[in-house]
């Protein structure tokens, strides 16, 4: 196990501690065992996919509903923002301030971004979709729309 899994293993689970029977190493490709800590959501988030935080390849990524993001450290380092450390990013999500919302044609994921509570939702860069799909960890943001 590398380094930084054992370091961000340690991060993860002293500022979640109830997680730890939520967590497992994994390899994938021969690669040396990774983290991976899967919490079930809430069945009012109507998520496909639970949140979940992984460590392959030596970087944080983060799983929710179909949106993913990467990060190269746990602890929020003096002016960080939820798109540059993995626990404001996931506190975010569970406090519902972030949402993640994936654009659709037909059943064809076409992209996916953050959806920050309040903002209007906008896709990201010009796609051709069909349906807007927003989800959130308490359902209170989630929405299905058609284009």
């Amino acid at each position: 196990m590398s380094t930084f899994t054992t370091r961000i293993a340690e991060e993860i689970m002293a500022s979640y501690p109830e997680w730890k029977p939520m967590a497992a190493y994994e390899t994938y490709k021969g690669s040396e065992p990774y983290l991976v800590v899967t919490v079930p959501a809430p069945i009012e988030a109507d998520a496909r996919i639970p949140l979940r935080i992984s460590t392959w390849d030596d970087e944080i990524t983060v799983d929710f509903d179909y949106y993913h993001s990467h990060f190269d450290r746990w602890h929020p380092e003096a002016g960080d923002t939820s798109n540059e450390s993995a626990r404001l990013y996931v506190e975010a999500l569970l406090s519902e301030q972030l949402a993640v919302a994936s654009w659709w044609q037909g059943e064809l994921c076409k992209v996916c971004a953050q959806h920050e509570r309040g903002a209007a939702l906008k896709v990201p860069f010009a796609v051709s979709y069909t349906r807007v799909r927003v989800r959130s960890w308490n359902g209170a943001l989630n929405e299905d729309r058609d284009a």
